[in-house]
C-alpha cells in the first residue's frame, strides 16, 4: 500500500506536517515492536488457559480429597434410618452409626412441667388483700437451680395485674420458665409456668421466701410439695407426676428413660425423634440403619462432575482442532498446549487410574470402578453407566466399595495425589505460569527498550524535518527579497 508522504510548507500547518511525518516515520520502524506485543499477548493468553486449567483441575483435587477421607470422615460412609412408622419415631444417623435394624416401643412421651394458678377473677383484689402493699419474693427451682424473684404490690392492685408482674419479672430474669397469663374465660385468669425443656430434671417448684404471693395464687407448699393436679378452677400441676414428664420407651427390648423426645446417646450415630405414644400391645417399630445410597451417590456424582470437566478442559488445551472450508481446504488449529509432554501424559495417567485395579482392595471386594457401574466412554468421560450395580455395591458391602475410592491405593487417594503434583503451590501449573510469566517480563523489557530507541530516533527525525521547514523558510525569503530587487531594477530601466 502507498502511503502520501505530506509536503513541508511555510503555512501555518507545517507543524501539522512534520507531526504526520514523524507518524510515518515511527510506524515504518516499529514492526519489530509489533511483533513483540503480538508475541506477548500470546503469552498471556496462555497464561489465562493455564490459570482457567487449574483451577478446573483444583476442583477435582477437592472431590478426590473428600473422597479419600477415611472412617466417620468418609462422605461414603453416610447412613439414614427408615421407620416403619414415622408418626411414632422418626431418625437420623451420621457416618459414625453402625449398619443394622433396631426395633422400638414408645409407651410415653417427655413433656413439659406446668404449673397452674387458681382460677381468680380478673378485676378482683384477691391478691393484694391477702399479702398487703409492699415488696414481695417467691423463688422459683428448675434444673437444680433457684433464684430468687422480686414483684412489688400496690394495695388495691387487680389480680391481673400483679399476675402480669409476676409473670414479666419470671421473664425477665432469663429463667428455664416461660410465664404468661392466660385468661381462661372473660373474667377470670390464671398465671402459668411452663419449664423451657422437658423432663423431670426440669420440673418447677416454687416457694415464697418473703410474705405469700405465692400462696395468694393457690401455690402454697402444701400444692407444690405434693404436685397436687390442677383442676378446673384449682391450683396445681397439669402432670401430678414428675415421672410423667420423662420419655419412656424400649429398645432392642431394654427400656430406657430419658428426658426428651430428641434422644441421641442411646445408638451410636443415631438420633431418635420420639413423636408419638403407644400402648404396650401395639407392634414395635422397625428402625432400619442403612448405607444413604442417594447421599453417597451425590458425592460421587460430584467427583464424576469434577473429573469430566478437568478432561474436557485439558483435551481442549491440550488437542489440536481440524476444520474444512467449503472448498475441501483442510487446516489445523494448533491447541495452546500442544506438545506440552506433562499435560498430555497427565491425560493418560488420569484415565488409568481410573481404568485401573486398585491394589489395596482386599481380595475377593471390588478392585475397579467398572464392577461398581462406573465407567469410562469413548469420549473419556466418565460415568455411572450401571445404575443397579452401583446401588447393589453401596448397599451390599458398603466398607468393601469404600475401600474402592479411600483405600492406601483407593480411586480417589491417586487421583487426589496426582492432582496435587499440578494445582499445589509450586507445583507443575505454578511452575509453567512462572515461567511465562517471566516471558512476559522480558517482552516488555524488550518492548520498553525498543520503544525507547524509537522516540530518541523521532525525535532526531523531527529535529532535522524541523531544521529543513526552516531552511526553507529562509530560502523562501531570500527569494522574496531578490524578486523585489529584481522588480525595482525593472521599474528604473536598469533589468534588461
Amino acid at each position: 500500500m502507498s502511503v502520501s508522504i505530506p509536503s513541508l510548507s511555510t503555512s501555518t500547518n507545517s507543524s501539522s506536517a512534520v507531526d504526520q511525518l514523524v507518524s510515518l516515520y515511527i510506524q515504518s520502524v516499529s514492526t519489530p515492536v509489533y511483533n513483540l506485543q503480538s508475541q506477548q499477548s500470546q503469552v498471556n493468553s496462555q497464561i489465562s488457559i493455564l490459570q482457567k486449567l487449574k483451577s478446573s483441575l483444583s476442583s477435582l483435587q477437592t472431590q478426590a480429597s473428600s473422597l479419600g477421607q477415611i472412617g466417620t470422615l468418609s462422605p461414603l460412609a453416610a447412613r439414614t434410618v427408615s421407620s416403619s412408622n414415622s408418626t411414632v419415631v422418626t431418625a437420623t444417623a451420621t457416618s459414625s452409626a453402625n449398619i443394622g435394624t433396631h426395633s422400638l416401643l414408645v409407651t410415653q412421651l417427655a413433656k413439659n412441667d406446668t404449673l397452674v394458678s387458681s382460677q381468680l377473677t380478673q378485676s378482683g383484689t384477691d391478691i393484694s388483700t391477702a399479702t398487703g402493699a409492699g415488696t414481695f419474693t417467691f423463688s422459683v427451682t428448675v434444673n437444680g437451680t433457684t433464684t430468687d424473684v422480686n414483684v412489688a404490690v400496690n394495695s388495691g392492685d387487680s389480680n391481673s395485674t400483679i399476675m402480669s408482674n409476676m409473670a414479666t419479672a419470671v421473664n425477665s430474669l432469663g429463667l428455664g420458665v416461660t410465664a404468661s397469663v392466660v385468661n381462661d374465660t372473660s373474667s377470670t385468669a390464671r398465671l402459668v409456668f411452663q419449664s423451657k425443656s422437658s423432663g423431670s430434671t426440669n420440673a418447677i417448684s416454687v416457694a415464697d421466701v418473703t410474705g405469700t404471693l405465692a400462696a395468694s395464687v393457690g401455690w402454697t407448699s402444701g400444692v407444690i410439695s405434693g404436685r397436687t393436679a390442677s383442676t378446673s378452677t384449682g391450683a396445681g400441676y397439669v402432670n401430678s407426676s414428675a415421672s410423667s414428664l420423662d420419655a419412656n420407651f424400649t429398645l432392642d427390648g431394654v427400656p430406657i428413660v430419658r428426658g426428651s423426645n430428641s434422644v441421641s446417646d442411646v445408638l451410636t450415630g443415631v438420633t431418635l425423634n420420639l413423636a408419638a405414644a403407644q400402648q404396650p400391645t401395639d407392634t414395635p417399630v422397625t428402625l432400619n440403619v442403612a448405607p444413604d445410597t442417594s447421599a453417597i451417590q451425590s458425592t460421587v456424582q460430584a467427583f464424576i462432575s469434577a473429573y469430566n470437566s478437568a478432561i474436557n478442559t485439558l483435551k481442549s488445551d491440550t488437542t489440536d482442532t481440524t476444520s474444512t472450508d467449503s472448498s475441501g481446504n483442510v487446516s489445523v488449529t494448533r491447541a495452546p498446549l500442544a506438545g506440552n509432554v506433562a499435560f498430555m501424559n497427565l491425560s493418560l495417567s488420569m484415565q488409568e487410574i481410573l481404568m485401573g485395579q486398585v491394589s489395596s482392595a482386599q481380595s475377593g471386594n471390588p478392585n475397579m470402578l467398572s464392577q461398581v457401574g462406573i465407567t469410562l466412554g469413548s469420549d473419556g468421560t466418565l460415568s455411572i453407566s450401571d445404575q443397579s450395580k452401583f446401588t447393589s455395591a453401596v448397599t451390599t458391602n458398603p466398607s468393601a466399595f469404600v475401600d474402592l475410592f479411600n483405600s492406601s491405593s483407593g480411586v480417589a487417594v491417586q487421583m487426589n495425589s496426582l492432582m496435587q503434583q499440578y494445582v499445589q503451590p509450586g507445583g507443575t501449573i505454578d511452575q509453567e505460569v512462572n515461567g511465562a510469566q517471566d516471558q512476559v517480563t522480558a517482552l516488555s523489557n524488550q518492548i520498553s527498550s525498543m520503544q525507547n530507541n524509537i522516540n530518541i530516533q523521532a525525535d532526531a527525525v523531527r529535529k532535522q524535518y524541523t531544521a529543513y521547514e526552516s531552511l526553507l523558510i529562509q530560502l523562501n525569503s531570500t527569494q522574496s527579497s531578490l524578486n523585489n530587487i529584481w522588480s525595482g531594477m525593472a521599474a528604473s530601466g536598469m533589468a534588461v
